[in-house]
Parts: C-alpha cells; structure tokens; sequence
C-alpha cells in the first residue's frame, strides 16, 4: 500500500521558523511538510475547498490552478476545468489535468483521497481557519507549498499582512461613523433545516468585527432561543443568508417587530461568502460597511443578490452576489448615489515574476528568460492558455498576438512589441485581465 501522503494542516499547528527554512537543495524546494516532501514546485493544481481558493487567488497564484470544485467561486477560477464536488470529485478528471496536487478541505471523501493518493496525486487538506492566528497559517502553509521554503513563505506572509491591513484600513475608515457616538449593533442569521440559528463563531464572526459594530452574536449555549435572544438585543441591522432565512425571521413573531425588520435594515450576504479569508472577504467587509453606513437597504420584493432592472452596473464581480445590493438604490426609497470605494492601490508585481523592467523592452524573435515571465504574467490575466507549449521564453506569433490583445484592453497602442510602457502596465496589479 502507498504511504498516505494527505494531510491535514491544523489551524491550531503554527508554522515555525525553523521548520519553514528547512530543506536541502535549493532554497526553494524540496519542501517538507508533515514529513511529506514536496520535491519540486508544483504547477498544475487542483483546488476543491473554497475558502483555500479564496487565499489563493488573493496571493495571485491563479496561474498554478488547474481545476476547481463546484464549490470554488472566485472569478479567477472560473474558466478553468471543473472537477465535480468538494467532497467526491471525479478522480478521473484530476488526472487528466495532470495534477500534481489537490488542496482540499477535510470534508474530501476518504476513498477518493486514497485513489488520488494511489495514483501520485499529492492531498493537502486544509482546516477551515477561525482565528486570525489560523487564518495566517493557512497563508503561510499555502505561499510555501506553492511557491517555496524562502520565496513562497514570504510570499505567504506578506499577503496575510496585507489582508488584515486592508480589514483594519476599512474598520479606521467607518470608526466614529455611528453620528450618536454609541456603536451599532449587527447580526447575522442563516438556517440550519428548517430552525434559525445565529454566526456565533468561525472567519465570518472576525469580519463582522472589522465594521466597528457590536455583534451581538455571542457564543450560544444550550437549549438557547434564537429568536428570543435576537429580539431581546434589537440590532441595527441584521445580515442573512438567503431568501428562505429572511421569511424566517419575518415570520417570527419577536423578530417581525425589531427596529431592523421594521425599517427594512436587512441585507443577504450568502453564508457561504461570510467563511471566505481572502478576495472575497474584501469585497464582503465593503458590502456590509456601505450598507450599515451609507444607509443602503433591501427590500422584502428584491433579494440583496437580485441587481434592478434599472441599475447599469456591470462592473461586479458574479461570485460577489451581496456586492451588488451595495451599488444599488432600493426599489422603495429615492434613489441615492452608493459611496465610492476606494481603489485598490497600484502594486508593482515584477519582483514576484522575477523580472526587472527599468527600461526593459521586448520583441518578437526574443528569447530569454524575461519573455517567459511575461508570458506567464500573460498567461495569468487570461489572454494566453498557461502550458508548456506557450511558456517557452520565445518571443512568436502567439505571443505577439497576446500582447496586442493586452494593449488593445487596457488603451494602449496596438503594436505587438512590449515596450517598456507596456510590460509596467502588465505587471501592476491593476492590468486589465482578458475580457
């Protein structure tokens, strides 16, 4: 029988130091994890847990991503290949992709691991993180198992830096925006069968804590009446899971008459996306903090998740359902104008494809290693397929025909040569991906 090579990277299991930088070889690889060995970096993988696709995607490792579970949503991932459910896969189709490992969540079928095991496919199972401390783990882990001992844990640990600053950024952004000076008070409520049940615990109760309310959602203990409870303490404003949630609560008799229900103060967010710890928790903290402070508000005839006939947005990403209630005006009060969100900042990428622009220009008939960072930069933002017959570090007609499909979507001039104004556009973290 094949060694079990699946494992599970415990929130609870820090990453140490010394246990990151160890290794022989270069200083990347091979890595060792849970006395499993990673010998080279892996290029073709397969995720199935969605919030391990979120990090991902966030780190900007979509180029690695091969395959998907239905239960990955992200955008980045949505034209690669899909390869079932989250729990049983189908195995067939993994290896057909060439997978050299799979990131799942513990909820992967134990036969399923095994043949994937049987068959040299590498498992790593991720624990959902609840915890801040869990959450950088994860980040961690996962920048070293795809990018590294030294250059993927770096990696790791600089973006979960940059997501809690981006979770704190927003919080300074709305603190002393309550106008009485006493802080609101939110809650969110979902349905476990057919009895509501209140987000007490888990990554979706630390989000809800960077809007600066008070979440009344405490830890539950038993025999605990639900709606009693969220009566009792009559937030400001509740958020729920779906449709079926909302006529729960209206239906209840102490929920229907609190000061939330009253005046429409309620918004869905699936639950799905309040458990997501990377791009789609900052698109989730903007939704919720638009709606508590800018007075956006849904509607008993139009979902949060439903856009307006009316409303001519199309900038919203599909994963991001609830985002679009916050860019619209709802269908019973005047309509008002959603506040700007900040951009993100412009970010140079160049160091992490290991290119140096300065006055770099390229050209057809190239062939170096900075053309093959640009096609793999390229291969990223969708305008070429990511495979060994394109990242070849030749500069043909392939690659020609890709650049002035990037200049053509982000107003530049439309010559097929990378000049350097061209190659410092791709490399921001702002370039246009492929329409």
């Amino acid at each position: 029988m094949k060694k079990l090579v699946s494992i599970v990277l415990a929130a609870a299991t820090a990453v140490s130091a010394s246990a990151v930088l160890a290794g022989c070889g270069n200083e990347n690889y091979p890595v060792n994890i849970a006395n499993y060995t990673i010998d080279k970096e892996p290029n073709n993988v397969v995720v199935l847990d969605a919030a391990t696709a979120d990090i991902v995607a966030y780190m900007d490792y979509g180029r690695k991503i091969v395959g998907r579970s239905n239960s990955v949503i992200q955008d980045d991932f949505k034209t690669v290949d899909n390869v079932g459910t989250e729990a049983n896969p189908d195995v067939n189709k993994i290896k057909s992709l060439n997978t050299d490992l799979v990131l799942a969540s513990e909820t992967l079928n134990t036969e399923v691991t095994d043949s994937l095991n049987d068959n040299d496919v590498k498992v790593f199972k991720f624990q959902s993180p609840d915890t801040e401390s869990a959450i950088k783990t994860n980040y961690e882990t996962i920048g070293k198992i795809l990018g590294g001992n030294k250059d993927g844990y770096k990696w790791g640990k600089a973006y979960y830096e940059k997501f809690i600053g981006s979770l704190e950024k927003q919080k300074r952004e709305v603190e002393g925006l309550s106008g009485t000076g006493a802080l609101k008070t939110i809650c969110y409520l979902y349905l476990s069968g057919e009895k509501l049940e209140k987000l007490s615990s888990g990554f979706g109760n630390i989000l809800m804590g960077y809007t600066n309310c008070i979440n009344i959602s405490t830890e539950k203990t038993n025999n605990e009446d639900i709606a009693a409870t969220v009566a009792n303490a009559n937030p400001n404003f509740i958020f729920y899971d779906s449709e079926a949630t909302l006529k729960a609560i209206k239906d209840n008799p102490s929920l229907s008459k609190i000061n939330a229900v009253k005046n429409n103060k309620t918004l869905q967010i699936p639950l799905t996306e309040m458990s997501l710890p990377g791009v789609t928790a900052i698109k989730t903290l903007t939704t919720m903090n638009s709606f508590i402070y800018a007075g956006k508000k849904s509607t008993p005839d139009q979902p949060a998740t439903k856009p307006a006939s009316s409303t001519k947005n199309n900038s919203q990403p599909a994963t991001q359902s609830a985002t679009q209630s916050a860019s619209q005006p709802a269908t019973t009060a005047p309509a008002t104008t959603a506040p700007a969100t900040t951009a993100p900042a412009e970010e140079d990428l160049s160091s992490k494809y290991k290119i140096k622009l300065d006055d770099l220009s390229l050209k057809r008939d190239d062939e170096n290693d900075n053309v093959k960072a640009m096609q793999i930069r390229l291969a990223d933002l969708g305008y070429v397929k990511n495979n060994d017959d394109y990242v070849t570090g030749y500069y043909g007609e392939q690659t020609e025909k890709a650049v002035k499909a990037f200049q053509k979507n982000n107003s530049i001039k439309e010559t097929g040569t990378a000049d350097n104004a061209t190659l410092k556009a791709m490399f921001t973290s702002t370039a246009k991906k492929a329409e």
